[in-house]
């Protein structure tokens, strides 16, 4: 018995002592070049340790806050530094975990959580596309003492070893992307980012709505309807995880609700109406409201007809404007 444990512990050990080498040499890891994600931990760390450095203005999101910000044009109206911590497809139980390890190296003075974050789902019950950006966001923070202590809340026992190993989540390149595997062996070290400068933004449309898409909004309606957009528990339990380590921290908080194109969604008083038990009395800058439905052209939007729908550069510019209009007017910052 004693031998058949010694092997089985052998064995094990074997196990474990491969995956982590071929962690630590990132043999198994995924395409990096647009890889935002780590850019934006890198300079927040980057921040955190300079002299008198860190971050006034704390953006916590996803893909709809880094393409629907100017954080550069933000800082100068300000005259704050403002940062976009944001991964695709993030939910707000993960922006609590995020905005945890963000506290260990910066303290913002104002804090702005994107509204698009706040939905309906089940954070362990993840699947597909939303697990695959949940890994994503995980893999990327820095603190392993804190990602441990969020592990059981952010996955489910079956995906824990995948969110923390890529050896164990990408192993099928052996058989499926042995370009990307031969690549990684040639380039065993992490990417070096050589920005000056860099406050969270990444812009991928410049190009505005077309006639076509305009003219299907006419013929078919909206894309998304405000109805759907519901907040689910685990999002209501986060939003007030957020508050409560705000007041604890001495940290201004607001929303933000970055639009989508008038035509493209239906009933935003519904959407408003669900998330306004959620946000309280906090300040709340909803962009969708009506009264900014002629302020925000064709232009300013992605061209899809797609549910998700994110703004180009010139609707991030005047989406900054507003934002930075508001937390001036309310004493925020």
């Amino acid at each position: 018995m004693r031998r058949f444990l010694a092997e089985i512990f052998a064995a094990v050990a074997v196990i474990i002592g491969t995956v982590y080498l071929c962690d630590a040499r990132r043999i198994f890891a995924q395409e990096e070049s647009n890889n935002h994600t780590g850019k934006r931990w890198h300079y927040l760390y980057k921040y955190g340790k300079q002299k008198n450095g860190g971050i006034d203005v704390l953006i916590l999101g996803n893909s709809h806050s880094y393409t629907g910000l100017l954080p550069e044009n933000l800082s100068s109206y300000l005259g704050k530094r403002c940062f976009i911590l944001a991964s695709q497809g993030n939910r707000i139980t993960d922006s609590y975990y995020m905005l945890e390890e963000a506290l260990t190296v910066t303290k913002p003075k104002l804090l702005v959580i994107e509204t698009y974050t706040i939905r309906d789902y089940k954070q362990r019950e993840m699947k597909g596309i939303d697990l695959s950006c949940q890994f994503q966001s995980f893999e990327n923070r820095r603190n392993s003492w804190l990602k441990l202590k969020s592990t059981p809340a952010l996955f489910s026992v079956d995906n824990a070893p995948y969110a923390w190993s890529q050896t164990i989540r990408n192993h099928s390149y052996i058989f499926e992307n042995r370009e990307l595997l031969k690549y990684n062996l040639e380039h065993p070290k992490a990417p070096v980012y050589k920005d000056k400068d860099y406050l969270g933004r990444f812009i991928r449309f410049t190009e505005g709505l077309s006639s076509a898409t305009l003219a299907k909004y006419t013929t078919d309606g909206p894309a998304e309807d405000g109805r759907d957009l519901t907040v689910g528990a685990d999002a209501a339990r986060s939003v007030e995880k957020i508050k409560a380590l705000c007041r604890k921290k001495g940290i201004k908080l607001m929303f933000l609700t970055i639009p989508m194109y008038h035509q493209h969604i239906c009933n935003p008083e519904a959407l408003h109406e669900n998330l306004a038990p959620c946000i309280g009395d906090s300040p709340w800058l909803d962009l969708q409201e009506h009264i900014y439905d002629e302020f925000f052209t064709p232009d300013c939007f992605e061209d899809t007809y797609n549910k998700n729908q994110h703004q180009t550069a010139q609707g991030a510019a005047k989406s900054s404007i507003l934002l930075a209009q508001f937390i001036k007017m309310n004493g925020l910052i």
